[in-house]
């Protein structure tokens, strides 16, 4: 499973969580291997399309805190669930939160 979050920092799992995915600089990808991070991936968001950059990284899943603008429905057709958030943590207590079912899917 890859699992994307929108962060301000390119510091891996340690990195802020963007208030959303417009704002973000990078995506931090954590790849799972049942419920251990297996890798960890940073990708520059160059603002490209969302539903091709995702569909092309096979990613499955969003944490994000805004979804205002994103193609949601178009991101569930290509087998991307979304996860919303709202406290802005780090990546890693994110995640944390994500395993424990403490977020909510939209």
């Amino acid at each position: 499973m890859r699992i994307v979050f929108p962060t301000v920092e390119n510091l891996s799992y340690m990195s802020e969580v963007a208030s959303s995915v417009k704002d973000a600089n990078y995506f931090t990808v954590l790849n799972l291997s049942g419920q251990t991070i297996s890798s960890v991936e940073m990708l520059e968001n160059r603002n490209e399309d969302i539903v091709k950059l995702f569909k092309k990284n096979s990613f499955n899943a969003l944490v994000t805190a805004d979804t205002t603008g994103l193609p949601v429905e178009d991101l569930k057709k290509v087998g991307v669930s979304i996860f919303k958030e709202k406290n802005r943590k780090k990546v890693l207590a994110l995640y944390s939160d994500f395993v424990q079912d403490k977020l909510t899917k939209i």
